[in-house]
């Protein structure tokens, strides 16, 4: 059988939404491999997934762990510091890879499938060198077709402005304010011979890619204009037997609807302290109801457990076993815990902050899964009346019955990702 490489972001949401399809490959008799960051080497390793650490020397285990605390505490010059610290690093990450770090890796593991997180641009670069057939895995939706959605507002101002830009990156690479993305990734094609495709800013150069995506079609249907292959959607790959972290389940009380809180793992611990008071308010003003708030690494649960509202704060939470339980999820609308709603059937209350999640939280209110509120605009008295918006909706119910039924379905396209491997006949032979 096939030798299939993974090679995610070393993010729980990255990472988390691609063990269902590993799984599954591997149930299907193919050797599954995970390369990244020795941080992540632990949680995949648990998995049971053989793992490849890379730029161990760059990037030592416990590092990212304690970048990502220190950046949720520093101000000032403190955070400046951080900041160019972690330039020099990836820096010294793109020169890592134009010496071989890569091809190592690749000429060890020949592998027969590479897929590859969108955000780890240089990975493909490598493998068009080798031969290595490549995918881009996109575990959110692909921001360069975000603007084809019905949802969506048209391509974003900084499209429009990639001209100028472009030369800017150019500029600040060279004084060491951001990465010298351009220049090495020119370096690292010519190298490989890799065809490159402009896109907009940031001046990433990719290899024209055939994106997967882990979602069906129901809930964003994705068609390129540019004369790239189709999308492969693949099934909304939650892993129901991922490894969750202990809870104190004796104190919840089953005739109480449960409301669970979770802001991600990315959130400001400003920000998330700022919502986390005002979710423990409304629950203070609700006591009929019970509240879960899974607070992240950063924030001290002591801070917001127990008290009037009775609340059950954590630093991590189960999510998966959770949502059976709930009655709503307060989100920031990041695509996994938005994907695994859907299929409990749980409606949600989105606070989108950043990144992708104004663009999935817009995909919810247009299917009617939620409501969405505003993070820095939030009170008690707001969250209670989005929250009351959808406790109980009959309307959101269906939807979310509707949504959630296409997503159980969607789950036997997870095989059809073979038809990348080398020498797979195309989809229609294989059905017939």
């Amino acid at each position: 059988m096939a030798t299939i490489l993974f090679a995610p972001l070393p993010l729980a949401g990255h990472i988390n939404p691609t063990l269902k399809l590993a799984k599954m490959l591997r149930a299907r008799g193919h050797r599954v491999i995970y390369c990244s960051l020795p941080d992540v080497e632990a949680a995949l390793q648990g998995e049971g997934f053989e793992f490849v650490p890379v730029f161990t020397s760059i990037f030592p285990k416990g590092l990212v762990a304690e970048m990502t605390a220190r950046a949720a505490h520093s101000r000032g010059r403190e955070l400046r510091v951080l900041a160019r610290e972690h330039i020099q690093r990836r820096n010294a990450v793109l020169q890592a890879t134009l010496d071989g770090e890569y091809d190592r890796l690749l000429d060890v593991l020949r592998p027969d499938l590479v897929l590859c997180d969108d955000r780890v641009i240089d990975l493909p670069i490598v493998c068009h060198g080798h031969g290595v057939p490549v995918a881009r895995l996109n575990t959110t939706l692909p921001q360069h077709l975000v603007h084809l959605l019905p949802t969506s507002r048209g391509k974003p101002l900084v499209s429009a402005l990639a001209p100028v830009l472009r030369p800017l990156e150019l500029l600040l690479g060279r004084a060491g304010l951001v990465p010298r993305f351009q220049e090495f990734h020119r370096q690292l094609a010519r190298k490989h011979g890799c065809p490159m495709e402009p896109v907009d800013f940031p001046p990433f150069r990719l290899p024209l890619l055939r994106d997967v995506v882990l979602f069906p079609r129901e809930f964003a249907t994705l068609v390129p204009t540019d004369g790239r292959a189709p999308v492969l959607h693949l099934g909304p790959a939650i892993d129901l037997e991922r490894q969750e972290p202990e809870f104190p389940w004796e104190r919840l009380q089953e005739d109480r609807p449960l409301i669970f809180f979770s802001l991600g793992t990315l959130a400001s611990s400003d920000l998330a302290r700022q919502v986390l008071r005002s979710v423990r308010e409304a629950a203070a003003m609700r006591p009929e109801w019970q509240f879960v708030l899974a607070v992240g690494t950063v924030l001290d649960p002591a801070e917001f457990d127990g008290g009037p509202a009775r609340t059950v704060a954590v630093r991590k939470a189960p999510q998966l076993q959770l949502l059976r339980k709930a009655a709503a999820m307060i989100t920031h609308g990041g695509f996994n815990s938005v994907k695994e709603c859907i299929y409990f059937g749980v409606p949600m209350v989105a606070l989108p902050m950043k990144d992708d999640q104004p663009e999935v939280t817009r995909l919810v209110v247009h299917h009617g899964l939620g409501v969405q509120g505003s993070v820095k605009r939030l009170t008690p008295g707001a969250l209670l009346s989005l929250l009351d918006a959808v406790v109980g909706s009959e309307p959101h119910a269906r939807a979310l019955a509707r949504m959630g039924h296409g997503f159980r379905e969607a789950e036997a396209a997870l095989a059809s990702l073979e038809q990348l491997l080398p020498g797979a006949p195309p989809a229609s032979k294989r059905a017939g």
